[in-house]
């Protein structure tokens, strides 16, 4: 499925093509929703877009046009170089204007859909597919080496952010952001920005739009699904925003659904999404993943991502992709960062808490090894900073696996609803109050079910608040338990969503696999003594989470050195 892009622009003459091409490239694609995509090449203009474009046939209606290509062109000659933020989707693309001896190369204002690229006082590349760009530029005779402040980022975040890539060489384009090219002068410029102000509105005026907003983006996605003739597919879990995407859509009509669940078997992720599977008459598959043995396929997640971020959080998705046969199935539609957007990831409820180095890691055990590392001044705040990094960054390199096989989307990325969610004052979002109280208004049937993060039904009343945090009155003593060692719920139990601390104790195959592919790999790092004796040190504790950090970032110099 993976679309495969290789655009190189010389900047010295000497390595013109013709007298009015200072470019070459190397493009393919796949059949999935093909008539979004365009391939244009005239008198005029080269332009690219692949993807899938939500709004194509409110865009077709509105310009009174029946020729999708034809109003790119329009668009682009009517609006300007930013004519991308019209669309709504996962998409990058490009436009080389001839005349005038312009290039824009942009993609979607979240950054589904990644580019990778590289420059010198010669040449620029750029790629969406980062393997292929850093094979491409060892091709040219370019050395690509590894960027230690990047692997401390995936030791420390669990993936790397902003610009920065594995290797020194390669940069990420930023999200919001689109590169301009100007008679061979290069600029990145910024096209999008979410902010967090919030906006004079009651509760129920929250509620009302939010739901407005929220079944818009729904029915944008899935139409998309019969616009193709695909079966529409939805992951499902028991947690709160895969379960509104599968029922909102069921409620709209889009009842003949597949339903995708991966968890330990046995496990509320299973029970609960069996349960709405069967009571909304979906056609429902379950991909067990006890023993954590899909885990062996780090090279594989390596190679889809570079390495970019922790191979783990991809592996059992790829292990249930990789099985189906997507022909006539249609996007992948789940529930992505549902919970930060209508839940935030900021606690606060009065003001806007400044964001510090280290908000938001996966461990901070290595946080004083990262150096120099200068953050934008558009994260005014914590929410923001956590929106960015965590997100669109860090989740949005999480969606490989499934890219891999077709499109992707969740409802809560449509712009629209981004921009109204977080314009929602933080004392209504915060601990996922409005978000339960939308539910229980809109969706009562919907919070019948157990919500897998609190295990209780969405519909229980009784909590009570401990150092500012609600907890259900009936895991009180569960959670006492689990602070005393007694532990029900836990990554080193079954009863986690992903126990990877239980998979590779009680599994000796996994165990021995894990240390034996450290043991074979360590010397990757001979070049680079701290990272190699922190990587040693962060294996050897006793903590699983220290182990994929180091395993993913062995497997990605491993394909760097390859």
């Amino acid at each position: 499925m993976k679309s495969k892009l290789i655009l190189e622009i010389a900047k010295n003459e000497q390595y013109l093509i013709d007298s009015r091409e200072l470019f070459s490239i190397k493009f393919s694609t796949s059949d999935k929703f093909k008539n979004d995509k365009i391939l244009l090449k005239n008198d005029d203009y080269y332009i690219i877009l692949d993807g899938i474009i939500l709004n194509k046939k409110q865009l077709l209606t509105e310009n009174n046009s029946s020729n999708w290509t034809e109003l790119i062109v329009e668009l682009y000659e009517k609006l300007g170089r930013d004519f991308f933020k019209t669309l709504k989707g996962s998409y990058f693309g490009f436009v080389f204007n001839k005349k005038e001896n312009t290039w824009d190369i942009f993609n979607d204002h979240i950054g589904t859909k990644q580019l990778f690229y590289f420059e010198n006082e010669n040449s620029f590349f750029i790629s969406n597919d980062y393997t292929d760009l850093a094979k491409y530029l060892k091709s040219k005779q370019i050395k690509v080496s590894l960027n230690e402040n990047a692997a401390y980022l995936i030791l420390t975040y669990g993936f790397v952010f902003e610009d920065v890539t594995i290797t020194n060489e390669i940069k990420k384009l930023l999200v919001g952001h689109s590169i301009k090219i100007d008679n061979a002068k290069l600029s990145t410029s910024k096209f999008f920005q979410l902010s967090n102000n919030p906006i004079s509105v009651s509760e129920d005026e929250a509620i009302e739009l939010l739901d407005q907003k929220f079944r818009e983006s729904v029915k944008l996605a899935f139409e998309k699904d019969k616009e193709y003739d695909y079966e529409h597919v939805a992951c499902l879990s028991g947690g709160l925003d895969s379960r509104m995407t599968v029922y909102v859509a069921h409620e709209l009509g889009y009842t003949k659904q597949l339903n995708l669940t991966f968890s330990q078997s046995d496990y509320l992720d299973e029970t609960i999404a069996k349960k709405i599977a069967r009571d909304l008459k979906h056609e429902w598959i379950f991909k067990y993943l006890d023993n954590g043995t899909f885990l062996k396929n780090l090279e594989e997640i390596t190679t889809l991502t570079s390495g970019n971020v922790l191979y783990y959080g991809l592996s059992h998705a790829q292990s249930l992709f990789s099985k189906l046969n997507f022909q006539t199935l249609g996007m992948i539609h789940s529930g992505q960062l549902g919970d930060v957007v209508i839940g935030s990831y900021s606690n606060e409820v009065s003001s806007h808490k400044p964001y510090k180095f280290g908000d938001g890691a996966f461990s901070k055990k290595l946080l004083h090894r990262i150096k120099g590392f200068d953050f934008k001044e558009e994260y005014e705040n914590e929410e923001i900073f956590k929106m960015y990094i965590r997100g669109f960054y860090g989740i949005n390199q999480g969606l490989a696996s499934s890219m891999n096989v077709t499109e992707t989307h969740s409802p809560f990325y449509d712009v629209d609803f981004l921009k109204f969610a977080f314009s929602i004052p933080i004392k209504y979002r915060n601990n996922h109050k409005l978000y339960i109280k939308w539910m229980k208004k809109k969706y009562p049937q919907a919070c019948e079910y157990v919500w897998e993060r609190e295990k209780v039904p969405v519909k229980y009343n009784f909590w009570i608040k401990i150092k500012g945090h609600k907890i259900p009155l009936s895991q009180v003593f569960n959670r006492i338990l689990g602070k005393i060692g007694f532990v029900k719920y836990g990554s080193n139990t079954k009863n986690h969503m992903n126990p990877l601390q239980y998979w590779y104790e009680s599994n000796p195959e996994l165990k021995a696999w894990i240390d034996q592919y450290f043991k074979e790999n360590i010397n990757e790092l001979n070049d680079y003594h701290n990272l190699k004796a922190d990587c040693e040190k962060l294996f050897n504790s006793n903590e699983w989470t220290g182990k994929v950090q180091v395993l993913s970032l062995l497997s990605a110099i491993k394909l760097l050195n390859s």
